[in-house]
């Protein structure tokens, strides 16, 4: 579970101490984690900079920073298996995103769609979600974040609740840890900081939530949600995504 938010100088003290405040996390110097937090370099922490925020690994050692870098997905975009999952949607079609994470997927989706809606139920991910899209201030990425809708809310309690229907809506339940082949940092972050995946629940409120279709993203040897058979898979060497015409 992440638990502290860190920052170098005083200058950023009192940023740190608005954010953890806000995230109801605690806030500490990074001298003070290094003194009283045991086997740092095995814990994440939420790390402050003038500018944005990011999720470190350990304190000690140089670690990549992971964040939302909506500006750099968007730069190196291709064409992908998601999007040729969308293929037959008309072009200003809305998108729920029910389990949207770093965002990547999200934004690969507002490429061929007129709004994706974001949804995110874990406070420091909403946080750096919210940071992602404020820094991107630069094309290509800037026309696309223009198409989000972040909501902080459960996936469950939004299809539940919802009065709108969405044209599509795209699941993509954490994969278990298979193999020996290790996942991508920001994918590992989130499997070690949240709680157990419930997104099975979610399929049937999509069906019903959804005007055309429902996309699940599954690991390439994973069985169907719920096992239930999707209208058309796409798959590639690692990744399948179950489509389900509605």
């Amino acid at each position: 579970m992440l638990s502290t938010v860190i920052y170098d100088t005083d200058l950023l003290k009192a940023k740190a101490e608005k954010i953890s405040g806000h995230l109801g996390l605690k806030a500490s110097s990074r001298k003070e984690a290094l003194k009283n937090v045991s086997d740092t370099e095995d814990q994440y922490f939420l790390k402050v900079e003038k500018k944005s925020s990011y999720l470190q690994l350990g304190l000690r050692s140089k670690t990549k920073p992971i964040f939302c870098n909506f500006l750099e997905w968007a730069a190196n975009k291709k064409k992908s298996n998601l999007t040729r999952c969308m293929k037959g949607v008309p072009a200003d079609c809305s998108v729920l995103d029910a389990t949207t994470g770093f965002g990547r997927d999200s934004l690969e989706l507002a490429t061929v769609s007129r709004s994706v809606t974001l949804i995110e139920r874990i406070p420091w991910m909403v946080h750096l979600l919210e940071e992602g899209i404020k820094n991107t201030t630069e094309e290509p990425g800037l026309s696309l974040v223009k198409k989000f809708n972040l909501l902080k809310i459960d996936a469950y309690d939004y299809l539940l609740s919802a009065q709108q229907p969405s044209d599509v809506v795209y699941l993509d339940p954490m994969f278990p840890k298979t193999g020996s082949a290790r996942a991508k940092k920001s994918i590992q972050a989130l499997r070690e900081l949240t709680e157990e995946d419930l997104s099975d629940n979610l399929l049937p409120l999509a069906l019903k939530h959804a005007k055309k279709r429902v996309i699940v993203k599954r690991h390439k040897n994973s069985q169907h949600l719920n096992q239930k058979k999707p209208t058309f898979s796409i798959s590639s060497r690692v990744v399948r995504f179950d489509v389900y015409e509605v």
